[in-house]
């Protein structure tokens, strides 16, 4: 199993304000319920994504969708998809098409985590790794703010708030790349930090063009 060296309340404590990364839902083009389907150009799902449905002003759900309950993306096309109670389970019946439909994905927080974990393995001396539990609390906060970075730059936008915590981890990175020690219990607690304003997310460092989420 891919290591993990934080956890999703992690990324709270340390620095990401809740409800600070937009996850804006989308206006499903149509659906048809004669073929389970949902239309929805470039969803870019490949099956399994967690989702979520409500209605917009005026509108309806498809029965049996549920406001607000996980279901699983099934990808049918580029354009069309189906949705299942369970990974990997079989789609479900929609009995009515619904109205003015929204699809909100659910954050990639956990898959951030597993990005920014490989990416601390990826840098710090062969000899250090895997770290084991407790994971010393500096590798915990490094890896909740480089997956705070990802999860930004992935939103396309970054609070200024956050911009300096993640250069920061950043930073501290790049030492023990040299070779300098992990030290275990000499790191700050980040507290949930307010957001003053956004901008622009800065990727001078190349964060960007590693693996994608």
């Amino acid at each position: 199993m891919p290591s993990q060296y934080c956890t999703i309340p992690d990324l709270y404590d340390y620095g990401l304000p809740r409800g600070g990364l937009p996850n804006p839902a989308r206006l499903v083009d149509s659906v048809n319920s004669a073929g389970d389907t949902l239309s929805l150009d470039e969803h870019g799902w490949l099956g399994g994504e967690a989702i979520a449905f409500r209605a917009d002003v005026g509108g309806s759900l498809p029965l049996p969708l549920v406001d607000g309950t996980t279901y699983y993306a099934l990808r049918v096309s580029v354009s069309l998809f189906q949705v299942a109670a369970t990974s990997g389970g079989a789609a479900i019946n929609l009995t009515t098409p619904g109205a003015r439909v929204l699809v909100i994905e659910s954050l990639p927080l956990l898959p951030a985590i597993m990005w920014a974990s490989a990416i601390i393995e990826d840098n710090v001396p062969g000899h250090v790794i895997p770290f084991v539990s407790p994971i010393p609390e500096i590798v915990k906060m490094t890896c909740a703010e480089l997956a705070i970075g990802k999860l930004m730059a992935r939103q396309g936008a970054q609070p200024e708030s956050l911009r300096a915590i993640v250069a920061d981890a950043q930073m501290r990175l790049k030492r023990w790349a040299t070779g300098i020690p992990v030290r275990g219990t000499t790191a700050p607690t980040r507290a949930n930090l307010a957001v003053a304003s956004s901008a622009a997310y800065r990727d001078t460092a190349g964060w960007r063009s590693r693996d994608t989420i």
